[in-house]
């Protein structure tokens, strides 16, 4: 069956809501303070969410808008003599990509579409690494929950040197637990508040692939093995320290996830109408590589995930291509393919698997969701520590929009307003919200009335994209750019 050669692309409008159903405001009652807490040192562990890194990068503006260092800066003027908080800090603007050399991060290059990623500038420097102690912020971009205990198999990552700073010469251990040990053997820097948010790149890995590799999240019970090994070697090094632990966010409640498919389903609704006999979209389900069996409009409301990692693919639909295949630099078509066929509109030139989250793959990762937090949340109670939500959280920003201090916030990408340029990490805004709610469990948990963050003072989203604030954000991102982030969070295209 012949199928159009042309994709009709509609603009798709939507206003922002004022919600007032899902609000967050200033803690109300005593005088901010510590109540009868003491904290003198708090750290923070985690991966990429943690550490600061935000449109695809870390770099010292960003960083100084990490959660954690928000925290920090709260407990400060809560009364809390934490010093100085210390982070691996980056110059701009920022960490380079492994493969080019060149700053990673995302920046807009042209309003056109909006085309989004590196410009090409020469990456930052290290700007504190001679710092004398082990840092307070352990977040590192790319780790999964083994990386904790481990000393070995997770040093290949490129942002690993940069935090731990282990070598010839060095005083400090390839390990992120070992530095919170050589911390706590110091009266002066022991923590007695710890933040733990590991987990989420025990199933970002698979999922932002598109399912494709690693084909599959890190199986339960070895993450429920993994995660209480940390937390029990946690809680004897600190007995009395006071740990929170949060819980890991469903895929489907990031940009990166949805924001390709509704303009996808418009556009194949207007190649509907010009190939009345078009099934749709022909896309291929978990593990194949050449013929597809998986047809999809787009249109439903559980429908499958396009990725943010198909936004240059999505202007090709119905062309005669194999921009996918030059992209990954196949040597040699799979079996079956014919790129010229239309593509996406024929099953022998369709969407590739590594490009979509099929209804078997948003069920893989959400079983993985669900039993990561049912561990985080037993094993968080049973070692004594507070559990901040934050799965629960975003599912109802994404429900039920956020508003804080006049600023209404959404899930959306760019528009949202909570998520940066990269579909997945949070903005500068987004970062000081999640702070917030951290703080929000803290004076529960401990008895506390820290201060919130003032979310009105973290920079938005770039200015240049204010036009789009009430219009659908469907950004063009290079392959290469998008493979980058992608391996950040442990995945491989």
């Amino acid at each position: 069956m012949k199928y159009t050669s042309r994709m009709v692309y509609l603009a798709a409008a939507f206003s922002l809501a004022v919600l007032a159903g899902c609000t967050d405001s200033a803690p109300s009652g005593p005088t901010a303070g510590l109540g009868s807490a003491t904290v003198t040192k708090y750290v923070s562990i985690g991966n990429s969410l943690t550490s600061g890194y935000q449109s695809n990068g870390l770099y010292a503006s960003a960083q100084a808008y990490s959660y954690p260092n928000l925290i920090a800066q709260q407990l400060v003027a809560a009364g809390a003599p934490l010093g100085s908080f210390e982070q691996p800090l980056y110059s701009d603007p920022g960490t380079p990509d492994p493969l080019t050399g060149k700053a990673s991060r995302y920046e807009i290059i042209s309003l056109v579409g909006p085309v989004i990623g590196p410009k090409g500038l020469t990456a930052g420097v290290p700007l504190n690494s001679a710092l004398a102690r082990p840092y307070d912020n352990l977040g590192i971009p790319g780790i999964v929950i083994a990386s904790f205990l481990d000393s070995t198999n997770f040093t290949a990552n490129p942002l690993v040197p940069l935090v731990l700073r282990y070598g010839t010469g060095s005083p400090f251990p390839k390990s992120i637990y070992l530095h919170v040990a050589a911390l706590a053997a110091n009266p002066a820097t022991k923590p007695d508040l710890v933040t733990f948010w590991l987990g989420n790149n025990d199933v970002l890995g698979f999922a932002t692939s598109g399912g494709y590799s690693p084909n599959a999240p890190t199986p339960a019970a070895t993450f429920t093995s993994l995660y209480t090994a940390a937390l029990t070697a946690l809680r004897t090094l600190l007995p009395n320290a006071k740990i929170m632990v949060a819980t890991i966010p469903d895929v489907s409640t990031i940009p990166f996830f949805t924001t390709i498919g509704p303009k996808m389903a418009a556009g194949i609704a207007g190649a509907k109408i010009s190939a009345p006999t078009l099934p749709g979209l022909f896309y291929q389900k978990h593990g194949e590589s050449g013929v597809s069996t998986g047809v999809t409009s787009l249109d439903q409301p559980n429908d499958v995930l396009i990725t943010l990692t198909g936004s240059p693919y999505a202007t090709l639909l119905g062309r005669p291509t194999g921009q996918w295949y030059k992209d990954k630099k196949y040597p040699g078509l799979p079996p079956g393919i014919d790129t010229t066929k239309p593509f996406g509109f024929d099953p022998r030139n369709p969407w590739p698997d590594a490009l979509v989250l099929d209804i078997t793959e948003q069920a893989t990762a959400s079983a993985a969701v669900s039993a990561f937090n049912a561990t985080i949340v037993s094993v968080g109670a049973s070692k004594g520590a507070a559990v901040v939500d934050i799965n629960g959280f975003f599912k109802g920003i994404k429900a039920n929009g956020l508003s804080f201090a006049g600023d209404n916030f959404t899930t959306d990408y760019v528009s949202g307003g909570l998520f940066s340029l990269d579909g997945v990490h949070p903005s500068s805004k987004g970062a000081a919200i999640v702070a917030n709610e951290f703080i929000r469990v803290m004076n529960v948990s401990f008895s506390m009335n820290v201060p919130y963050s003032d979310v009105s003072k973290a920079p938005g989203i770039p200015a240049p994209l204010a036009k789009y604030a009430n219009g659908a954000i469907i950004p063009t991102i290079s392959f290469e750019a998008m493979r980058n982030l992608v391996s950040v969070m442990g995945g491989k295209l």
